[in-house]
């Protein structure tokens, strides 16, 4: 058997007997150090799961997609499980989102929720048959096209930002099996206008199982 370095031999030696003399005793840990919030941090979310608080990602497993050239790819969030930015200044936003069905509250209220952070009159029940559609995963879905001032948030735990004027922000929104899938842009109307075709094909390239456009 090769020889271990003295110094690493010390090092193994020396760990292994903090491991046996931790074993069998549990120790209070009480963190003491605190800090002020960044400018525009959000506010920390508490009560959350573990898959919530990692945004453990089931949609990037299940999915398959083609990121439009110029959007950047970022880190999933508790929300916002395909997670993009694109602009000069990264101020446009692009996120898909799979909840739930249980709790989600359903195709009407978040459509609500989406209308209600664009300053705009909430739709009824029978609005839905009226709305334009979309097709992604071979299917029609409901989809919002709205400009005016963005206020974000509006969500349960989610803050609201600073009011947006000049913005535009489109969404779609469908129910699937045991899940409510949420697709969305925003970002200032200029912008948006130059990116829908970027958008459009986003949600044409979505797929399942290995097959772009597949069906849910």
């Amino acid at each position: 058997m090769p020889a271990f370095p003295h110094f690493l031999s010390g090092f193994l030696l020396s760990g292994t007997a903090l491991l046996l003399a931790a074993c069998g005793r549990q120790e209070r840990v009480e963190v003491l150090q605190t800090r002020a919030p960044f400018k525009n941090e959000p506010v920390p979310k508490l009560g959350l799961s573990t898959a919530q608080r990692y945004a453990a990602n089931d949609a990037q497993s299940m999915l398959r997609w083609n990121t439009p050239a110029g959007w950047f790819f970022l880190p999933a969030t508790e929300f916002r499980h395909l997670n993009f930015s694109f602009g000069p200044k990264r101020e446009g936003e692009a996120y898909l989102t799979l909840l739930p069905v249980a709790g989600s509250g359903g195709m009407l209220e978040n459509l609500n929720r989406w209308r209600k952070q664009m300053a705009q009159p909430p739709l009824e029940e029978a609005d839905l048959a009226s709305l334009p559609e979309k097709t992604i995963f071979g299917r029609k879905v409901p989809f919002l096209d709205l400009t005016g001032t963005f206020t974000g948030g509006s969500g349960p735990m989610m803050a609201a930002s600073e009011p947006k004027p000049d913005y535009r922000m489109l969404g779609a929104i469908f129910e699937a099996p045991g899940f409510l899938f949420t697709i969305k842009m925003t970002g200032p109307t200029a912008l948006v206008t130059r990116e829908a075709a970027n958008f459009d094909a986003f949600c044409q390239s979505l797929g399942v199982g290995g097959t772009p456009g597949g069906g849910i």
